[in-house]
């Protein structure tokens, strides 16, 4: 044996069956201790003995071969043996379907991913000791990871025992993480471990807080939200994402033009606008008006001030896009009235009465969206600091290990959560390539991630993908951006995306839609473990993915007690036995309130209608 193993695979106080079966990536094997009562122990530990989900090992000359028990039944012969009657006893012969997972080399304690060498009919089946069991789980991989000093204490084995589970970053984050399962499997919790795990050390942490729940960081954290509630939060700062701070493309999505004719007229809009601030005296009240004006002043500015046009960034006054837009509705060629008949005049601008008829809608949206409470952390952002300024200092210098961004109070309507959030999407990545993590790794949690992945808005013409975390998922890493998200809606998140996350930390999945796509993100051979996702307890998550070479079950720490996100839902008992609040109405009220409809009497020749 080699000595980098704690303990021995092949325990013979642990001998549970041998194998009568094999295949290629499983084998059956006569279990005969699988018809106990109950497990048995050994030195303490918990030996189950057959039961379905316990790893085993498998004697196979210089290795051992893992595997996990996934199935157990007695052949039909011995089907009444386990009834019990009274003064008789039976002798059971169990059998058990075994999934091979990995092998692990005796000599030099290293456990490769894939079946090395398949047992033979007749191979000891042993009941694989915890110790062991997390060695495999931890060591996987090269000699920098079992020798490395950062690891996260992520959870336990959910044996009897708890054996401690400790990983390193780099197999976590270092493809990407996803946490996945239904509401109340413990996503929330796991989040939480995560991020006070990265917190002990030099880590940096952008949170996307989509319900508010993670204000419990505490000094964890800096605590920054946008929107204006109208109770303000005992925690955090009130910050904005100025419009300015967006790309033309944003807007084009948020103000969702229709293509053949407002689409145009608005990005013309834009441009005049940006003119107007780079050339004040062309413009009247920050309005650049063209219809039977002059066209060569508007022409020479937009040459001259070029650059600061065709910047991305949009840089212009939003408020007065309602009056630019009438404004481009013109010809280039306008008439020159002063003859009879008028005649082309190619110096002037002329009028499109038309196109202004066809702008009337975009204008109206336009204005009701300036005045939208929803949008007041984007295009009415004066006097607040901008988060991308929040970025830039804790990015530069964190006194903190966590910056977390809450989205609690930004509302639904015109998609401004999804807007804002592929803007910080964008704003990273732009980051990222630039090469501000290159020497200190960024992570970005996602909470909710379903609210801001696979979206587009607009309509066919004008289709705008918000498509910044889906960038990050399949470029980030080789620019040390890694992105950690957590979903109740697996089906709702590209499979593209999806299939980048090198770590899956899947709790309990009940609708079969979810996990086939849990399924085909994780890989032919974690498939046999998406049979156990329903059964999975609250806290208790299958951990899958390119750097675990078994899907292992692990019992998730509780974060620390001052950590816990507040995820709980209602409490019925207490609200529903609470003393019932005083009517608003009194009974003399509600009675004098209550108006009571009389018929008029019916003459005696009428008739009853049927």
């Amino acid at each position: 044996m080699s000595l980098s193993l704690p303990v021995t695979p092949f325990d013979s106080g642990r001998l549970i069956g041998s194998v009568c079966e094999a295949g290629p990536s499983y084998v059956k094997a006569n279990l005969p201790k699988a018809a106990k009562d109950s497990p048995s122990l050994r030195f303490g530990e918990r030996m189950a003995g057959g039961q379905v989900g316990e790893f085993v090992f498998i004697e196979c000359a210089a290795f051992a071969v893992f595997g996990r028990i996934t199935s157990v039944k007695l052949p039909e012969r011995d089907r009444l043996a386990v009834e019990v009657e009274l003064g008789k006893s039976h002798e059971a012969h169990p059998v058990g379907n075994i999934q091979l997972i990995a092998t692990l080399d005796l000599d030099s304690g290293r456990v490769i991913c894939g079946i090395a060498e398949h047992p033979r009919l007749g191979s000891f089946v042993y009941s694989a000791p915890p110790a062991l069991v997390s060695h495999v789980a931890e060591r996987f991989g090269s000699k920098a990871d079992a020798e490395a000093v950062v690891k996260l204490h992520i959870g336990s084995l959910p044996s009897g025992n708890h054996q401690p589970i400790e990983v390193t970053p780099e197999r976590v984050f270092g493809r990407h993480c996803a946490v996945l399962g239904t509401t109340g499997g413990g996503k929330s919790y796991t989040l939480a471990r995560l991020m006070t795990e990265c917190a002990k050390h030099n880590s940096r942490i952008i949170l996307l807080d989509a319900t508010g729940e993670y204000h419990t960081l505490g000094d964890l954290a800096e605590h920054y939200y946008l929107g204006s509630p109208a109770k303000k939060p005992a925690v955090g700062t009130e910050v904005v994402l100025p419009y300015e701070e967006l790309s033309e493309l944003d807007l084009y999505a948020l103000f969702q033009p229709s293509g053949k004719t407002q689409a145009p007229k608005l990005r013309d809009a834009i441009r005049s606008l940006k003119l107007a601030r780079a050339a004040p005296l062309l413009a009247t009240n920050g309005v650049i008006y063209k219809a039977d004006r002059p066209r060569k002043p508007v022409v020479d500015g937009m040459n001259m001030h070029a650059a600061a046009i065709n910047d991305p960034k949009a840089k212009f006054d939003v408020t007065k896009l309602p009056e630019q837009i009438p404004c481009e509705c013109v010809y280039a060629i306008g008439k020159d009235f002063s003859t009879k008949p008028p005649r082309d005049d190619p110096a002037k601008y002329g009028v499109d009465s038309g196109e202004m008829s066809y702008c009337v809608t975009l204008v109206s949206r336009i204005n009701a969206m300036l005045q939208s409470d929803a949008l007041a952390p984007i295009l009415r952002p004066t006097g607040k600091t901008s988060l991308f300024s929040i970025f830039e200092a804790f990015l530069t210098h964190n006194a903190k290990p966590i910056l977390r961004v809450s989205l609690e109070f930004v509302q639904f309507d015109y998609n401004a959560r999804e807007l804002i959030a592929n803007a910080i999407g964008r704003d990273l990545i732009r980051r990222a390539r630039s090469g501000a993590f290159a020497d200190a790794p960024l992570l970005v949690f996602l909470d909710e991630a379903h609210q801001f992945l696979n979206r587009s808005l607009g309509d066919e013409d004008t289709a705008h993908r918000l498509d910044a975390f889906d960038v990050i998922a399949k470029e980030g890493r080789k620019y040390g951006l890694a992105i950690c998200m957590a979903t109740q809606r697996p089906r709702d998140i590209p499979d593209g995306v999806l299939s980048q996350m090198g770590t899956l930390i899947v709790h309990r999945l009940i609708n079969d839609k979810d996990r086939e796509v849990v399924e085909r993100a994780a890989g032919e051979i974690d498939r046999a473990a998406a049979a156990f996702l329903p059964t999975l307890s609250p806290g208790e998550a299958a951990v899958v993915g390119v750097d675990f070479p078994i899907p292992l079950t692990v019992q998730i720490a509780m974060p620390p007690e001052r950590h816990k996100p507040q995820s709980e839902g209602p409490n019925f008992q207490k609200a529903w036995t609470a003393k019932r609040n005083e009517p608003l109405l009194t009974p003399e009220l509600a009675k004098s309130a209550l108006v009571v409809f009389e018929p008029e009497p019916m003459a005696e020749d009428d008739e009853i209608p049927f």
